[in-house]
């Protein structure tokens, strides 16, 4: 596997998880002081649900995208091991394949959907709704990435 394929892979998971962590926490306090002043102080904080929403889309989808990396999502392992060591490389390879194909569509669709919603406005912030709809696309480039990444690692190890 190309050496420059992993680092920059290394370093796009290392951007992700940087974004992700504040996101998460921003989110997470978005939604306290909003409980707090709602309830607390009868105030609301009119622009804490377009805020909430939106750290919560871009947490799931930077969150989907850490899982990808480390690898640590959904697999049929039970599936999996009732083949024998060859088995279960092709096997990889055929999921990294269906992984670059899955991603290259969610990036193509993902970029439709933010040009088509670009000039549409959240009513409380103002901000453009691209915002909402931004993480799909970057979190299928950055898997799209982690993808190629796996294939290559992936059909290395069938060789060997």
């Amino acid at each position: 596997m190309p050496l420059f394929l992993m680092q920059f892979s290394d370093w796009v998971g290392r951007f992700v998880k940087i974004i992700t962590i504040p996101i998460g926490i921003g989110t997470i306090l978005i939604v306290f002081f909003e409980v707090l002043m709602r309830y607390v102080f009868r105030t609301p904080i009119i622009t804490s649900i377009e805020l909430a929403r939106l750290g919560f889309v871009w947490s799931c989808f930077m969150g989907a995208t850490l899982c990808m990396k480390q690898e640590k999502h959904i697999k049929f392992v039970f599936m999996i091991e009732k083949f024998g060591v060859m088995g279960q490389r092709v096997i990889k390879i055929c999921v990294d394949l269906l992984s670059v194909g899955f991603f290259s569509f969610l990036l193509v669709k993902g970029i439709q959907m933010v040009q088509a919603v670009q000039y549409t406005y959240f009513p409380a912030l103002g901000w453009s709704q691209l915002w909402l709809y931004l993480p799909l696309p970057l979190s299928a480039a950055c898997m799209l990435i982690f993808g190629i990444t796996f294939l290559a690692r992936d059909t290395k190890n069938l060789k060997s």
